[in-house]
């Protein structure tokens, strides 16, 4: 009989001993994970500014009459953009990227990503408008 117990009490030992393994495992994965997944959205947004930044640039170079359309951002992604002052600022949770403008005389109402924006250059003055 004691043998029996004692198989019984050296398996449990075994099974508790990797069940730990698997929960520390699982652990370091989570942590790892949550990583990858900021640096993926900072990325993105870095990304969206960039292009934004780059595209309004252009038309101010561009001189007057110049005109564009961009695709702001992909559908899904809880990002805000907005032009301060001489930057695009891209926001999400509690991070931003921004990126730099050449010009500051941009008007630009609501962005709404996901979708398309005309960019134009009217008198020297950038216009960001969603169709």
């Amino acid at each position: 009989m004691r043998k029996k117990g004692q198989v019984s009490v050296e398996f449990l030992i075994v099974l508790a001993l990797l069940f730990g393994l698997l929960l520390f495992s699982l652990a370091v994965f989570a942590e790892r994970n949550s990583g990858y997944i900021y640096s993926r959205e900072r990325h993105e947004a870095g990304l969206l500014a960039s292009g934004l930044a780059r595209t309004i640039n252009s038309i101010h170079l561009a001189g007057s009459g110049a005109e564009t359309r961009v695709l702001l951002g992909k559908k899904g992604i809880d990002f805000n953009a907005a032009v301060l002052g001489n930057a695009v600022v891209v926001e999400w949770r509690d991070n931003y990227v921004d990126a730099a403008l050449l010009t500051g005389d941009v008007t630009a109402g609501p962005l709404e990503l996901g979708g398309f924006a005309n960019v134009r250059n009217v008198n020297g003055s950038v216009v960001i408008e969603n169709p």
